[in-house]
């Protein structure tokens, strides 16, 4: 007996050294972040809960604190921080899961991963009282991002959602149509300004594919179906790459078109090369501290659409926390999910960081308001979003978009139509390209 207890008690102190260790080695990147040790005077408190993912946002450093507070002992949050790009996010998380890695425990996932980690049985399903929690209130189409065939694996965090900017010393009404906005910015270029062109992100990367993704959405096309076991490349796709193609192939695009991402179109925007822009929300307060001046002359409006009248129907993007299917601790895990994407925490942190809220409540609320004036603009437009691709494949199908469709002006339709639906439907059946 006394054998035994000897051995578990130097099972329990390997295990808080352990602890111990990861604690420090958070503490130091939270120093990091935030300036100063004071956090780390003690360790942590009850079960640690390891976030990987969104834990180095603005501000989140502060939630987690509370939360933590809030969990009086129960359990202490770890953030740990993950590669600031979403595929090296992802191969992160992939590499640890498919090593049934029991050190993490929630994950921070993009809104692609959601059918792709629930197929390989790598995050926890929600139970149904768990799903009633994490969706109450929460806008529809982000409620569907966190689920996989009718079933909820993960806890909605935040959200986001493209939007025109335009300069109103130029632009007095912004277009209603993609048709319109060419004709307005060739009108612009004819007449000799030099702020005219149409910012898109354009190169072969995940930026291009959520272009692509809102050019589908407006015809109505798909590329899988619903269980993802066809490709559903059509007419409609043909429609909707024609529309591309005549974007970049206006004359009113920016010359490094096929190389840019964010950043590219934002500063082109802010140097009075573009009078138009599709960007995310982050651009009006960092256009305020970059060019306060040039801020005062922006516009915002809901995307373009193909005809006149329609509702804009645009991709969805955003977070999702789900639990490991190895963590030791799901219950825990779920209970600092919610904690750290209830009400008071979603306003904290998208008043400070930039991602919009997944509650539709607080698009309301004064604080939401005056931090997004556009606040109105973003919640019609998060109202009828549209997710990319639902399927566990949607890295090679990204992927296969980019490099297919790549670069935009050299876009042929009905060809690159017919080459998405072979290439799609080869990696559906087990015969395409890796991520």
């Amino acid at each position: 007996m006394a054998a035994r207890e000897t051995a578990a008690a130097s099972h329990d102190r390997s295990t808080r050294r352990r602890r111990r260790a990861r604690w420090g080695v958070a503490c130091a990147v939270s120093a990091a972040l935030v300036g100063g040790l004071s956090a780390c005077a003690s360790g942590p408190e009850g079960t640690v809960i390891n976030l990987y993912g969104g834990a180095s946002q603005s501000g989140f450093e502060k939630i987690i604190a509370e939360c933590n507070a809030a969990a009086g002992g129960k359990y202490t949050i770890v953030g740990n921080l993950t590669p600031s790009d979403a595929d090296g996010q992802r191969e992160q998380l992939v590499r640890r899961l498919a090593a049934k890695d029991a050190g993490m425990d929630l994950l921070g996932m993009d809104v692609t991963w959601t059918a792709e980690f629930a197929e390989a049985k790598w995050i926890r399903e929600l139970d149904q009282q768990q799903t009633q929690a994490a969706t109450a209130g929460v806008l529809k189409p982000a409620v569907e991002t966190a689920m996989w065939q009718d079933k909820m694996y993960a806890i909605p965090k935040h959200t986001n959602v493209q939007l025109l900017w335009y300069r109103k010393s130029l632009v007095p009404t912004p277009p209603k149509t993609w048709d319109e906005m060419i004709q307005m910015a060739q009108k612009l270029k004819a007449d000799g300004q030099k702020t005219y062109q149409i910012g898109i992100t354009g190169g072969q990367y995940e930026g291009y594919v959520v272009n692509i993704n809102n050019f589908l959405n407006m015809y109505g096309a798909t590329v899988v179906n619903e269980d993802s076991t066809q490709a559903t490349v059509g007419d409609k796709t043909v429609e909707a790459l024609a529309m591309m193609k005549k974007v970049a192939s206006s004359g009113v695009t920016s010359a490094s078109l096929s190389n840019n991402q964010e950043p590219e179109i934002f500063a082109e925007l802010q140097n009075g090369q573009s009078a138009f822009s599709v960007n995310w929300p982050y651009v009006y307060a960092a256009m305020g501290e970059a060019s306060p001046e040039v801020q005062k002359d922006l516009g915002f409006a809901p995307m373009p659409t193909i005809k006149a009248g329609e509702e804009p129907k645009v991709t969805l993007g955003g977070m999702n926390f789900a639990i490991s299917q190895y963590s030791k601790h799901p219950q825990e895990a779920y209970e600092a999910a919610m904690c750290m994407r209830d009400e008071k925490h979603q306003l904290m942190h998208s008043t400070a960081s930039g991602e919009p809220a997944v509650l539709e409540a607080l698009y309301k609320t004064p604080e939401m308001q005056k931090v997004y004036p556009m606040a109105d603009e973003m919640l019609k437009e998060l109202q009828n979003a549209s997710p990319r691709p639902v399927t566990p494949l949607y890295q090679n199908i990204s992927t296969i978009i980019s490099s297919t469709l790549s670069p935009p002006g050299s876009i042929n339709p009905q060809a690159d139509a017919q080459e998405l639906q072979e290439k799609i439907q080869q990696a559906i059946d087990g015969k395409g390209i890796l991520p």
